[in-house]
């Protein structure tokens, strides 16, 4: 028997259909309520973990991405997903998880506007006191529907907790833990039978993402979602359905 870690689950466990999201700093399993809720009205088992030193989480012995990682290969040992998403942070831990997907069936993996993959030293250290303001800034459930106004309360309680319940310098140890902050050479291990499609904030409301860092990368398909934010599954939890299910159509029919 293979025990996995502290997760959220929405839909029937004996469905046939398996999703697998992983949200980023400061948050929870339960940002992505609105995504694995209509997933599951669609048939779908959804099973988002929290991870380490989030949603009252111990950390692990580091904050490497790896160590992320490592934590949630249990899931990949307990069963083979249809669907992967990743949003922010937890887009970098599924990139560092492609390697773990089946060879011999398709995968639709999602990335949610992935934190910039690739980063200076000098962007790291904007993104610091970036990270820092929002902490400090300790919002109300309130002030996050009055800076958000295309989501729902729900949402902005999920955010509120997520930032309260969450260690205080847990963005600072992840980007300290990890440089140089380089992933995108992590696509490479992407199976022939996976798709991989990056949702993007609207560049005029979020610059988290740089889109030239996986230009290379021919079968990667980039979206920029127009009026979104960082929080795509939270304005616009739609879209992030429609794509992944795009992609498993898309394989289906090349079956």
């Amino acid at each position: 028997m293979t025990t996995v870690p502290s997760a959220s689950q929405w839909g029937s466990p004996n469905a046939k259909k398996r999703v697998l999201i992983v949200h980023g700093i400061n948050s929870s399993s339960h940002a992505f309520h609105r995504v694995a809720s209509a997933l599951a009205a669609k048939g779908y088992l959804v099973i988002a973990p929290n991870l380490l030193g989030h949603a009252s989480r111990a950390v692990g012995v580091d904050f490497k991405i790896q160590t992320l990682v490592d934590d949630l290969l249990p899931y990949f040992e307990a069963a083979e997903y249809d669907i992967v998403i990743g949003h922010s942070m937890g887009g970098i831990v599924v990139l560092s998880l492609l390697k773990h997907l089946p060879q011999n069936r398709p995968t639709s993996v999602v990335l949610i506007d992935p934190s910039a993959i690739e980063l200076t030293e000098e962007q790291l250290v904007e993104r610091r006191v970036l990270f820092s303001s929002d902490v400090r800034a300790n919002h109300s459930v309130e002030d996050y529907m009055a800076l958000n106004p295309l989501w729902t309360r729900e949402d902005a309680i999920w955010r509120a907790l997520g930032v309260q319940i969450g260690r205080a310098t847990n963005a600072h140890d992840h980007l300290d833990g990890n440089v140089p902050w380089s992933w995108s050479h992590l696509i490479s291990d992407k199976p022939a039978t996976a798709t991989l499609t990056v949702l993007v904030a609207d560049p005029r409301l979020s610059d988290s993402y740089n889109i030239g860092a996986i230009a290379k990368y021919k079968d990667v398909r980039t979206v920029i979602v127009p009026n979104a934010s960082h929080w795509i599954q939270y304005e616009f939890p739609e879209v992030i359905v429609e794509e992944a299910l795009r992609s498993i159509e898309e394989c289906d029919n090349k079956r």
